[in-house]
């Protein structure tokens, strides 16, 4: 289960037999190969590749990307809207913001990104590169820098302090490690990098990505998924132009399109319309913990994470993503719901209480960057920098593309700051922004400054036993 402590300072590269199961591109035609040491592994283009489909599935690890990092997020910037009614003590630590250094959920996700970041760095060593000719040589490059660039942006907000615009930002954030390790006896202890020096780093990785990758990549990262993450990052760096320079390049491409209704960019067995990435998911290969802990349903989910009505009443009654579904029965599947909020029916732990649509299928794709939150990114940053006005759309006009498919009534007037994030509260809740959000817009959090040393994470106890040059944040050190 999800608190068994995972044990793997040996960081040998993976290619799982699930990694076949992947579509949309050549990758398919590798042989499944369980464990293979890196000297042997990457001698060749097809091992180099299957190697690059082993990332894909780290990185879709219930404790990355697949679950923790929004669990984080939702959990410590929780206040009521949602409550953790499970029995597991890590998410419990979250929602109460007293996380602990021997925090198992905390562990995992240091270790699973770093064995991600490895796998990376392996496949961008520039003698691997040289094996492959040059068209894929741009793809293994730009996949491996989107996935270590984003992966030290999450590190970096959750266990540094928060990026400051117009300061030096020399918090520390995470150790920078950009040399591959394929065995414990190489590893070398470095010290923590600046919370500058990671964004930095992630910058230059997505910025790469973008410009190494083509627009379309099937299921794998695309120029276009790396602009909305640079969007992303850009956006928490208070780069408002860049930002929205970034948002508005993926909305005019014109290669997505919002869903027809809320609820249906959620659950899909294949990429939405509105999907810029998904982490693919399926019954033979899967990660199901998103479903786990947040659907209470038959034969899916525990219903730990419960929605309170306090959140729904800020929805208006006419808006599709606020709408409740009571009459709910045993048998209930998440093909038997049609509105984004239920009754829970789940007999595992909880049920009878509020459960989000959003994640209420084990099976299907975990889609982690929508169409929805480019227009919203673009909206905010040109409402905070009126000078950049990017793209055709005022920020009115944007919020009310999202409102409109929401059938929520539309604005006449010009939206306002709190408008524009309410509105992106109300349409990516339970996705993993909040805790990022309510920080950039230093906003209280339960009682604690946004910058409150307890909102971030602290290095695991493990981590602190072996590396002497790792300091640990304060608040778990004494200070505050």
């Amino acid at each position: 289960m999800k608190n068994i402590i995972i044990n793997t300072r040996k960081l040998l590269l993976l290619v799982p037999i699930s990694a076949l199961l992947f579509s949309c591109t050549e990758k398919l035609d590798l042989m499944p190969k369980q464990s293979i040491d890196a000297e042997v592994a990457l001698t060749t283009p097809s091992n180099i590749k299957a190697t690059l489909v082993g990332a894909y599935l780290d990185g879709r690890s219930e404790y990355i990307f697949g679950t923790a990092f929004n669990e984080f997020s939702e959990l410590y910037a929780s206040t009521g809207d949602m409550l953790f009614l499970g029995t597991y003590e890590e998410p419990r630590e979250f929602i109460q913001k007293e996380a602990t250094v021997t925090n198992a959920y905390v562990e995992n996700a240091w270790v699973q990104s770093y064995k991600l970041i490895n796998t990376c760095n392996t496949l961008l060593d520039p003698e691997i590169l040289a094996i492959l000719d040059d068209e894929d040589r741009d793809l293994v490059e730009g996949e491996a820098r989107f996935l270590r660039g984003w992966t030290y942006f999450e590190l970096s907000r959750f266990f540094g302090l928060p990026y400051e615009a117009g300061t030096a930002n020399t918090q520390p954030a995470v150790p920078l490690v950009l040399t591959p390790t394929s065995d414990v006896a190489d590893a070398v202890n470095v010290p923590r990098n600046t919370v500058d020096e990671c964004y930095a780093q992630a910058l230059e990785d997505l910025t790469a990505a973008r410009d190494l990758l083509p627009q379309d990549n099937g299921v794998y990262a695309s120029s276009l998924a790396a602009r909305a993450i640079l969007s992303r990052v850009y956006l928490q760096m208070g780069n408002y132009a860049g930002a929205a320079a970034e948002a508005n390049i993926v909305i005019q491409s014109g290669l997505f399109a919002l869903t027809n209704t809320p609820l249906k960019a959620f659950n899909n067995s294949s990429n939405s319309p509105e999907d810029i990435f998904a982490f693919q998911n399926n019954v033979a290969s899967n990660n199901p913990w998103l479903a786990v802990m947040y659907a209470s349903l038959n034969g899916a989910g525990r219903g730990d994470y419960e929605i309170q009505q306090v959140f729904l009443d800020r929805f208006d009654p006419s808006d599709l993503r606020g709408m409740f579904q009571e009459n709910t029965e045993s048998f209930y599947t998440i093909d038997n719901i049609s509105m984004m909020y239920y009754k829970g029916v789940g007999t595992i732990v909880n049920s009878n209480g509020i459960n989000t649509s959003k994640w209420g299928n084990y099976y299907t794709n975990i889609n982690l960057i929508r169409l929805a939150e480019m227009y919203l990114t673009r909206a905010e940053a040109n409402f905070e920098d009126p000078g950049a006005d990017v793209g055709p759309n005022t920020p009115t006009q944007d919020i009310n593309v999202i409102r409109e498919r929401a059938n929520a009534p539309l604005y006449t007037a010009p939206v306002t700051r709190q408008q524009i994030r309410e509105e992106r509260y109300l349409e990516l809740c339970w996705e993993g922004f909040r805790l990022h959000d309510l920080k950039r817009w230093k906003q209280s959090i339960g009682g604690y400054e946004y910058n409150a040393g307890n909102l971030i994470l602290p290095i695991p106890f493990r981590e602190m036993e072996v590396n002497d040059l790792l300091e640990q944040n304060s608040w778990y050190s004494g200070g505050k």
